[in-house]
């Protein structure tokens, strides 16, 4: 076999390998290929780097929008994409873009927002920063959720944001709390920022200490996890930069007073460097990831009709 045969046969097997624990009746299954596919080509050189305002940035967008039509996600306000304006220090740059879909449940009243952000740093030079984990790895892995939700309506709608501007200040998550709240109650953001490089094969989920509602959920998804989900990164006991309430997009939410989880990887050595790139991803764990937090998300979405509205614990 060649190089790139073997390499096809033994990316098939990983996608395709049964999980250490047994999925759970009702859970999302996860187009593992184009998941995947969706990672590498946003990772791809191609993006050049997904900067917001560039070309790079538009051919991801492009791609984004594909992947949601030919799901059948639905266009809000008869648009995937919404603009907003920025101000930077690159006058080229005048606005960045949003792009967002829904799939409306039985419930229309309260909308759970599913969130990653499809910029990153693009080139310096001719070196790509391809950001295959930060974030192309939330992206695929908010479109795999949304195709899936498109199939199987959930109970309560959600709506899937791919943010642009978060490298530059949270910019296309600041632009869109404001302006979404003023129409429909959001309930909660489930935001994914890094969920590919599970080098230990550990995933983080932070949120459950500021909003406690989330523990149980949370840790009932930890139990049939395929790869190991630990709860933290949400308070200040180890240090502010160990806290990620502030580190990604859902601090938006946060500064609204909304709910919020983030799902997450620590920071390793490729972090902001173009060596972040497809290649130094594991694809079963990747997978498992992601399989992880639509466990999470079925129980979220099936839970809020049974209790009250979470509270912050202050």
């Amino acid at each position: 076999m060649t190089t790139h045969r073997i390499a096809s046969a033994l990316l098939f097997v990983a996608l395709t390998a049964p999980n250490a624990r047994a999925q759970q009746p009702g859970a999302a299954v996860i187009d593992s290929a184009a998941t995947w596919h969706a990672l590498s080509a946003l990772a791809a050189d191609s993006m050049e780097g997904r900067r917001i305002g560039t070309a790079g940035s538009a051919r991801a967008r492009r791609l984004i929008i594909d992947r949601l039509r030919s799901a059948s996600v639905q266009p809000i306000d008869g648009a995937f994409e919404h603009p907003f304006p920025v101000t930077l220090r690159d006058p080229s740059v005048r606005r960045g873009v949003n792009v967002l879909g829904v799939v409306r449940g039985a419930d229309t009243s309260r909308v759970i927002v599913v969130s990653a952000h499809y910029d990153h740093m693009g080139l310096s030079g001719t070196v790509v920063f391809n950001g295959a984990d930060d974030d192309a790895s939330g992206t695929a892995g908010v479109l795999a959720l949304a195709a899936w939700y498109a199939r199987h309506p959930p109970r309560h709608t959600m709506v899937f944001a791919l943010f642009d501007g978060e490298e530059f200040g949270l910019l296309g998550a600041r632009a869109f709390v404001p302006w979404f709240s003023r129409t429909m109650p959001i309930v909660a953001d489930v935001n994914l920022d890094m969920i590919a490089r599970l080098d230990r094969d550990i995933l983080y989920a932070a949120g459950a200490s500021p909003w406690p509602f989330f523990r149980p959920l949370l840790e009932a998804s930890a139990h049939v996890a395929p790869i190991k989900l630990l709860l933290g990164h949400d308070t200040n006991a180890t240090g502010a930069h160990d806290n990620w309430t502030n580190q990604s997009d859902h601090y938006a939410f946060h500064l609204a007073g909304i709910p919020w989880v983030c799902f997450g990887v620590e920071d390793h050595p490729d972090y902001h460097r173009p060596t972040d790139d497809v290649e130094r991803v594991n694809p079963g764990r990747y997978i498992g990831a992601v399989r992880t937090v639509a466990d999470f998300l079925r129980r979220l979405d099936e839970s809020l009709d049974t209790v009250a509205p979470p509270r912050a614990s202050r």
